[in-house]
């Protein structure tokens, strides 16, 4: 069994991964986390208290925490609009052996949490510590690295601010700057990765949070 720091974890850092759990009817549900290693045993991941996965967690007190670079799931994870009928397939999930929690078929690794302690960080988000159970890894060669990824993640993580702010006047300037990051990521995109999947990604996420046009 693969420990965290294998899977590219650094204690004290923030990686980006997909955190996938059951809604209160039994579909499953994945959206896009930054998880923080406490120690190999033990990750903490920050929740918006609003936020769908946080009540999920609270009700099963189950997750699982995925490891993909492949950025079409991270994106209609975190986009769920950009899917047919705006939902996530049912195929992209497996049941997983020890938790109340479902896997992505694709991930290239899994972590599975179970949780141990909640806190509050005012009044709008919790602080989740998770012991990590159990994990998996697809055995494969590794991959180079593109900055290409990391704009694009980034352009995604933005993007989900900014729907969140759309309808808040007050915070129209940072919208705006969220915005203009989001064309600095796509200016990487095209200039190092043109015509591919990651351009494809930010230029479709683009027309969906600027309304058909770009920043």
């Amino acid at each position: 069994m693969a420990n965290l720091s294998d899977l590219g974890f650094k204690k004290g850092v923030v990686v980006e991964t997909i955190l996938s759990s059951y809604n209160a009817d039994g579909s499953s549900n994945a959206a896009p986390m930054g998880a923080t290693m406490i120690d190999e045993k033990h990750v903490a991941v920050t929740f918006y208290n609003s936020s769908r996965t946080f009540a999920n967690v609270k009700a099963e007190k189950s997750a699982v925490l995925n490891i993909t670079t492949d950025i079409w799931v991270y994106y209609r994870t975190a986009l769920k609009e950009s899917n047919p009928e705006g939902r996530l397939p049912d195929e992209w999930f497996a049941v997983t052996d020890m938790m109340k929690a479902p896997r992505l078929r694709s991930a290239e690794a899994t972590i599975e949490l179970k949780l141990i302690e909640l806190t509050e960080l005012g009044k709008d988000k919790t602080r989740a510590v998770f012991a990590a159970d159990k994990t998996d890894a697809v055995q494969g060669y590794p991959k180079a690295y593109s900055r290409a990824f990391g704009a694009t993640v980034e352009a995604i993580v933005h993007a989900t601010h900014v729907k969140a702010l759309n309808e808040v006047a007050s915070q129209r300037k940072l919208m705006e700057t969220l915005l203009l990051q989001i064309q600095m990521c796509r200016d990487v995109v095209c200039r190092v990765a043109p015509g591919s999947d990651y351009e494809e990604v930010i230029d479709d996420l683009l027309k969906r949070v600027c309304d058909g046009g770009h920043a």
